[in-house]
């Protein structure tokens, strides 16, 4: 009888999108905020790619649209306000969970894969070495990164403790033998993301960033 009227109940509130007891969880949507979209490579992470540095990015993929995973669309306000939270955590800044952005480019039947992350350390931390000031640059065959100090009134970095932040752009798929290493590329798109959470977080002088990667010292 319980069943008979449970099945009553479904039937009359149907609208409400009642289910019976065995038909199982239900499906999310089509089109679900959850799901994988497919974007512009400049709207892949959130204010992180300038016009030059999403020009970049789409070379390295190979793609002119990438999937982004709407639930890990992280952009510069996210990372701002987490590297925020780093040099607030003082001795262990560097131990502050940081959300990366990770995009997929579609190619043929496969996929390439890009990450932006950062990294935050500060001499509250400990003493950093002398080559762990100024701006940085840090070239590589798989991933290259950009480091500046952020002194900033918003999260109370100063010039004698300043938030110390490293931008990385690093490659998640297996190069081809026949692939060349944009390792400029690279660079453009680290660099780019380095200036974004700088002007987010408010850094005094952009922390140092020039305004292009030409004008950075290798």
């Amino acid at each position: 009888m319980a069943r008979i009227a449970g099945l009553a109940m479904c039937l009359a509130l149907a609208a409400a999108g009642c289910s019976s007891p065995d038909s199982g969880p239900e499906k999310p949507a089509a089109g679900s905020a959850t799901a994988p979209v497919t974007v512009e490579v400049a709207d892949a992470c959130p204010g992180l790619l300038s016009a030059t540095a999403a020009e970049a990015l789409k070379r390295v993929l190979q793609s002119s649209a990438v999937m982004r995973d709407e639930r890990q669309a992280v952009g510069a306000a996210a990372m701002g306000k987490a590297v925020e939270a780093a040099y607030r955590a003082g001795p262990k800044a560097s131990e502050t969970a940081i959300p990366s952005c990770t995009v997929t480019g579609q190619v043929g039947g496969g996929d390439r894969m890009g990450e932006i992350r950062l990294t935050a350390d500060s001499a509250k931390a400990g003493p950093l070495s002398p080559d762990q000031a100024g701006v940085r640059a840090l070239p590589g065959e798989k991933e290259a990164g950009v480091s500046f100090d952020c002194v900033s009134t918003r999260i109370g970095s100063t010039a004698e403790a300043p938030l110390r932040i490293t931008a990385v752009f690093a490659n998640r798929w297996q190069k081809l033998e026949g692939d060349k290493g944009p390792v400029d590329e690279y660079l453009v798109i680290a660099h780019s993301a380095a200036r974004a959470v700088a002007g987010e977080l408010g850094c005094a002088n952009d922390g140092g960033l020039p305004a292009t990667v030409a004008e950075l010292d290798r």
